[in-house]
């Protein structure tokens, strides 16, 4: 119980500072005394804190799982990187694990559902860092047009092996 608490706090830290930070401004910027904004930014920072670092743990794979993932290449082929990512798919973040290799790219859900992708059939490769993180997003699209989009750690490795 008090890993899940340590977690909570942690994951929503980032969020609840922040918002306290924007309550302040917000108080701030209305004239209100500092004993006031004080009072009503507090208790807005802590539920925010709470809630979203309550949010993050529910929905959110450890990455001990994640890497425990194995994804099996073909003899011909040689793996490149390999690491755990979230993948969009159908308007819901799947956690995995994502490989690519010098002939395809594969996805592996911690359902073990496998989608695998030609590397030559991809284009149009987008990259957004995150400001948090050396991690981000980057987005490419298939053969059919369809848009992937994945998220992972290390941003600057995948974009190094895909550009």
């Amino acid at each position: 119980m008090i890993k899940i608490i340590t977690k909570i706090f942690g994951n929503g830290l980032f969020w609840g500072v922040g918002t306290l930070f924007l309550c302040c401004c917000m108080g701030y910027a209305g004239n209100l005394p500092l004993k006031n904004i004080f009072q009503i930014a507090m208790p807005i920072a802590i539920f925010s804190m709470l809630l979203n670092g309550a949010i993050y743990t529910r929905f959110t794979k450890p990455v001990k799982v994640l890497e425990r993932i194995t994804i099996t290449t073909q003899d011909s082929e040689t793996a490149l990187i390999e690491a755990p990512a979230n993948h969009l798919i159908d308007g819901d973040i799947v956690s995995g694990k994502l490989c690519l290799t010098d002939k395809r790219l594969l996805f592996k859900s911690h359902e073990l559902e496998e989608f695998i992708w030609i590397k030559s059939e991809l284009h149009t490769i987008n990259f957004y860092p995150s400001f948090k993180n050396k991690g981000g997003e980057f987005t490419v699209k298939n053969q059919e047009n369809r848009r992937l989009m994945f998220e992972v750690d290390e941003i600057k490795s995948w974009k190094k092996l895909l550009s």
